[in-house]
Order: C-alpha cells, then sequence, then structure tokens
C-alpha cells in the first residue's frame, strides 16, 4: 500500500452519483484515496486552478453548466491536474470534444467497476507524472543549449536549420526572421589569410551524405556587413528510429580572439628564444671586439699622430666601435643591458623629446601630441624610455615617406580580468603610451613578425631590423608589452603598456664628472679573465701605467693568488661570467669579506649580470660594458681608486 493518500476531486451537482462514487473507491484495493465533492462548477473550477489535488473526476453536467466547459476553462491552468470526464451514456462526440480539451480520459458512469475506475485514475496520474517528468527534462535541456557558451545548430537532411541556440544566433548573427531560410550548406567560408573555401561547406554535407562527423574544422565565414569571425566547427550526424541520417548538429565557436592570443603568446615565446641567442652571441662578440678595439688603441697610442699606421688603427676602431653598437642592440632586444630604474613622470621624458622628434623626422612629417593630466608615474630608466620613443619614430617616419602625421598620446588605463585582451596582460594599473601614424601599414603576417631581430621590410642597407626588436625588449624589461593594429594603407598604431607607481618621481642627480687624461698608479691590480687574449691585452695595457698587475683566468685561481699575496691588492677587475662554478661576483663577495675596502670593477659582455644594486654610490665598486678602449679601462680604474665616480657605469 501506498504510503501517501491519492487526493481525488470529484465535481458532480448529484448526491446520489457522489455516494456511488464513494462506494466504487472505497472497494478499490492495495491503495489509498481521499475523496473530496464538490457539487457546483465555480467552487470546483476554483478548487482545479488551486492544484492541491492529484486527480479530478469531472460529471458532464454540472446544473446549468457543463463539465465540458470547465475543462475549455481550465486549460490555460498552469500544471493542471488530470481529469476525467464522467458521461451518463457513451456520446462519441461529446468524448472528442472532451480529448481536444485536455482530458486525461471519459468513462461512462453505468459502466463503472471499481477495477476499471482505478485502472483509468492509476493511468491518468502515471501519465501526467510521465508528461511533468518529460518537461523537465526538456526544460533543462533547453536551459542547457540556451546557456551554453557554444552556438549550437540542428539541421535537416538538407543542411536547412531548424533549431540554434543564443549564442549560434549570436556568432552567425541568425535573426528569428531568417532562421528559417538559413541553410549550413550556403556559409561562405574561407581560409585564415581570407581564401575562399569551397571545401568546408563540401565537408558539412559530406556528414549528411556519409555519416561520418566533420572534427575541428577551423575557418572564417564571410558575412555581409564586414565582419570576418574564425570559427572552429564540429558537425554530427543526427539518426532516425530506422538509423538513418535524419539531419547533423553543428557546434560553432568564435575562436578569433584565443587563436589571437595564441599566435601573440607563440610570437612571445619565440622572442624569448631569439633573446637568449641573442645574448650568447653577443657575450662573445664582445669579448672578441674587446681585443681588437684594445689591439688598435696601443697601435693608434704608439704610432705617429698623422702616420698610415694611426690612420689605419683609427679605421680599425671607428669600426669595432660600429659593431659594438650593434653588439649593444643586440643585447637591449635580449633585455641584457644596464637598467637604472627610477620614478618617471612620462610626460616629462616626452616633453624633452619634443625638440628632438621634428628635426627626425623631417619637414613632411607632423607631430601631434596628446598628454594626460593625470598620468600616474612609472618606475623605468629614462634613457630606455626615450629610446623607445625614437624608435618607433623613426619606424612611423619611414612608412610615411610622402609626409603624413605622428601622434603620440598617454592615458592611464586601468586593466580587469574581464578587459584582458593580450596574453601578456594582467589586471592592475598602467600607463598606456600611444604612438600612431597615418603611413603604409602593414600586412598581418608582417605584424606577426615586426619584433624578430634583423626582420625588416626597408631596402638593404637602410636598416637593420633591430629598431622594434629593441622597443620590445626595452618593454618587457620593464614589465610591459606592447598591442600593434595596422592596416594597410591606414597606417598603424602601437600600444605600450607600463605599470604605473604611486611613488613620486625621483630627483635629478647631477651628472658624474668627466674623467680626464688620468694618470697610472703603483697600486696593484687583480685581473680575472677567462679570456685569454684579453687577458694578455689587459696585462700588457695597464702595465704600461705602471700598474703592479696580477693576473687570474678562473675565481678559484684568483682567490689562490689573493691568498699568494696576502690580500695586499688595492683593486679587482674581474669578468662576471667565468668558468669553474665561482662568478666574478661571488669571488667579489669573497675577497671584500677578507678586505672591505677593496675596489671593485666589473665586466661583461652583456651587462644585466650587474645592476645598480651590485655597484655602490662610494664609488668603490662599478661596472664596465665590453667592449672597452684601455685607455678608458685606464681612467676608470684611477678614478675608482681615488673613489671620483660615484656608482659610475662605463657603459
Amino acid at each position: 500500500m501506498c504510503a501517501a493518500s491519492i487526493k481525488i476531486l470529484l465535481l458532480d451537482d448529484d448526491e446520489d452519483d457522489y455516494l456511488i462514487t464513494r462506494d466504487l473507491i472505497s472497494q478499490i484495493r492495495d491503495r489509498q484515496y481521499h475523496l473530496e465533492w464538490i457539487n457546483n462548477y465555480d467552487d470546483g473550477l476554483a478548487a482545479i486552478k488551486r492544484n492541491q489535488h492529484d486527480l479530478c473526476l469531472l460529471d458532464y453536467r454540472l446544473g446549468e453548466r457543463t463539465g465540458l466547459e470547465l475543462l475549455r476553462e481550465s486549460q490555460p491552468f498552469k500544471a493542471r491536474l488530470p481529469l476525467i470526464l464522467l458521461t451518463g451514456q457513451g456520446d462519441q462526440e461529446i468524448d472528442v470534444e472532451a480529448m481536444k480539451a485536455g482530458a486525461a480520459d471519459y468513462l461512462v458512469k453505468g459502466k463503472l467497476t471499481p477495477d476499471t475506475l482505478e485502472r483509468a485514475m492509476r493511468y491518468a496520474i502515471e501519465r501526467k507524472r510521465a508528461q511533468e517528468t518529460l518537461r523537465h527534462e526538456r526544460d533543462f535541456v533547453s536551459r542547457i543549449m540556451e546557456t551554453s557558451p557554444s552556438g549550437i545548430v540542428v539541421t535537416d537532411c538538407e543542411g536547412k536549420i531548424t533549431f540554434a541556440n543564443r549564442r549560434a544566433g549570436e556568432i552567425l548573427k541568425l535573426s528569428e526572421s531568417h532562421l528559417q531560410s538559413s541553410n549550413v550548406l550556403n556559409w561562405h567560408v574561407a581560409d585564415l589569410g581570407g581564401n575562399p573555401l569551397s571545401g568546408q561547406a563540401s565537408l558539412l554535407k559530406n556528414v549528411l551524405t556519409s555519416a561520418e562527423p566533420a572534427l575541428d574544422i577551423h575557418h572564417v565565414i564571410e558575412f555581409p556587413d564586414g565582419p570576418r569571425p574564425v570559427l572552429s566547427t564540429n558537425a554530427t550526424p543526427l539518426f532516425d528510429a530506422e538509423g538513418k541520417v535524419d539531419g547533423m548538429i553543428v557546434s560553432v565557436e568564435d575562436v578569433t580572439q584565443r587563436l589571437a592570443l595564441e599566435t601573440q603568446l607563440r610570437q612571445s615565446q619565440k622572442m624569448d628564444s631569439l633573446g637568449q641567442l641573442a645574448a650568447g652571441v653577443a657575450h662573445d662578440i664582445n669579448n672578441i671586439l674587446t681585443i681588437i678595439q684594445g689591439h688598435a688603441g696601443l697601435l693608434l697610442n704608439g704610432a705617429p699622430a698623422d702616420s698610415d699606421a694611426a690612420k689605419s688603427a683609427s679605421q680599425i676602431v671607428a669600426a669595432s666601435e660600429r659593431a659594438a653598437g650593434f653588439i649593444r642592440h643586440l643585447l637591449a632586444f635580449s633585455r641584457k643591458q644596464i637598467y637604472r630604474t627610477k620614478i618617471l613622470d612620462l610626460n616629462a621624458v616626452l616633453r624633452n623629446l619634443e625638440s628632438v622628434l621634428p628635426r627626425m623626422l623631417g619637414g613632411h612629417v607632423g607631430l601631434e601630441t596628446r598628454y594626460s593630466s593625470q598620468l600616474p608615474h612609472i618606475a623605468a630608466d629614462t634613457a630606455l624610455v626615450e629610446q623607445i620613443v625614437i624608435n618607433l619614430a623613426i619606424n612611423a617616419r619611414d612608412a610615411m615617406p610622402k609626409g603624413g602625421k605622428l601622434a603620440i598620446e598617454t592615458t592611464a588605463v586601468d586593466l580587469t580580468s574581464s578587459t584582458r585582451r593580450h596574453p601578456e596582460a594582467r589586471p592592475g594599473r598602467f600607463v598606456c603610451l600611444t604612438v600612431t601614424d597615418n603611413g603604409c601599414g602593414m600586412e598581418p603576417g608582417v605584424v606577426q613578425r615586426i619584433f624578430e631581430p634583423f626582420f625588416t621590410t626597408k631596402e638593404v642597407g637602410k636598416g637593420t631590423g633591430l629598431g622594434l626588436a629593441t622597443v620590445y625588449a626595452v618593454v618587457k624589461q620593464h614589465r610591459g608589452w606592447i598591442e600593434v593594429q595596422s592596416e594597410v594603407r591606414a597606417g598603424t598604431t602601437f600600444k605600450i603598456f607600463l605599470p604605473a607607481s604611486d611613488q613620486a618621481v625621483t630627483a635629478s642627480m647631477s651628472p658624474s664628472t668627466q674623467l680626464g687624461n688620468v694618470p697610472g698608479g703603483r697600486e696593484t691590480i687583480l685581473l680575472a679573465e677567462d679570456e685569454a687574449a684579453l687577458l694578455e691585452l689587459m696585462s700588457q695595457a695597464l702595465g704600461r701605467y705602471h700598474y703592479n698587475i696580477l693576473t687570474a683566468s678562473s675565481g678559484g685561481e684568483a682567490l689562490q693568488v689573493w691568498e699568494q699575496h696576502q690580500g695586499r691588492i688595492d683593486l679587482l677587475l674581474t669578468d662576471v661570467v667565468m668558468p669553474g662554478g665561482m662568478t666574478g661576483r661571488e669571488l667579489a663577495g669573497e675577497l671584500k669579506k677578507k678586505n672591505p675596502a677593496l675596489k671593485v670593477i666589473y665586466t661583461s659582455g652583456f651587462n644585466s649580470v650587474v645592476t645598480s644594486k651590485d655597484c655602490n654610490r662610494n664609488g668603490d665598486t662599478v661596472f664596465l660594458a665590453k667592449p672597452y678602449l684601455p685607455d678608458d679601462v685606464a681612467k676608470l680604474i684611477r678614478a675608482t681608486l681615488d673613489s671620483e665616480s660615484a656608482s659610475r657605469f662605463a657603459a
């Protein structure tokens, strides 16, 4: 027996019929029923509307009105309980009308038995429950379809769309009026380069003909009003009860932004790899250039001023300096150059450049500036920020050979996770530097490569291909990122995002005193350098200044030399990167423990191995970038020994 009784509502204006019905229900076994009797139309309609019963037995005759009328009037009620119409005699016309009005069944009173009544009521209740379950399932599936982030389209066996969820309507621009006339086999599709693809529609048609799914199709769909989103499409066949293809389900996802982010991420990873390669190459070449410049300097110092030997040595020095400048570009690209951070007002830096930029751009290019009055400060290197602007300005000038306009703008930007449009972007407050030209613009394929070192669209001899690569490196070094928008014959916009700072602008320090021709001395200098030729050169060159020179080719050997001379060493000149498991910084640290007054000059082929924190304001620890001339080393050594240079970077 059921734990809960089934509530039956009887609407009948005849009390005798009520008693008969009550008696029939009381004879039903294995079930518990609770019967409630209402004898008039209005109260019965109200009870049905309250929906507090499991079933209603409805007499056809209800005074001046009929049960058929009540059936029709109660049809709009939400979740109406099942109603069984009771008639005095079988009238086929009434029965048909009752079923049209939503009756669960109809029964003839004179033929009722406990079994037939119980069976009719049970079937009506079970059918209602099944309908409710089905409705809930359909509602659940509908909610899933409508809230799905992917577009879902259902077609018939001809490819005509019979259903499209909300997201599909947005992606495919399907309005209600055009939905029924749309056909997936008529899509105008193209590849990612914009070339028409007739085969994509064929792939979808093949799903209908071969019953094989088509998965992971990437294409561009073209709309009359211009947008060309990149879609990822999957199609699977639908089968009828007999196993025949009856249509297909097509899922579409707009992956335009995702593919753009993936492309930018791959580009960033490629640039990082190229940067590591460039740093290694630059380090080795700087060692070679230092040797070339050193020997050329010695020849130049020993030759008569107007002699051919002096002229040749001067040409060698000049050529090596040009090569050194080229290497500095590589180091900037690989983010291995000196990085002196202080709090800056970007607007002030740009205003200082305004006198330089017009001469650089030429008379045929106009300059416009728009600086935000509420711009936050940034933590950056002034020279490197200027390098960003100058390189972008030169790039813009070359894109406008017949003249044009260059616009420089600064704005403050607050980014959230939802506004992220670049793989390197992150939430926070940033300063945005925008540089826009109305020049020739670039193809998408060119935009993807502009930050690669040595890539250039300029004629041979008119560009090294390192200008934008350097910009990219400097921005990355400042924990920022670059966004580029360009269109052929419509110009290019670079947006550079740099983290904002809440600190006050750093006060400018007075420039260091220029070092003149400083004589040598009698102090003892320890040279630590793993490049044998360079070690020999520096020992020979500094020996001319009467210093006592000690040499070591590794950190461990330098420690032995220190012990042999009982620490009577005045200055350590050490390469930062050396073999043997001890760097120049570690060597200096060990020797400083033994003698805190020891002067130290770091040197390296790439500069970021030593930061401004490693060099102090007392001038007894400084940095010298390779390549360098022997005279420059001698001047720096003398200044360091005399502590005349405050945190001097001879880069």
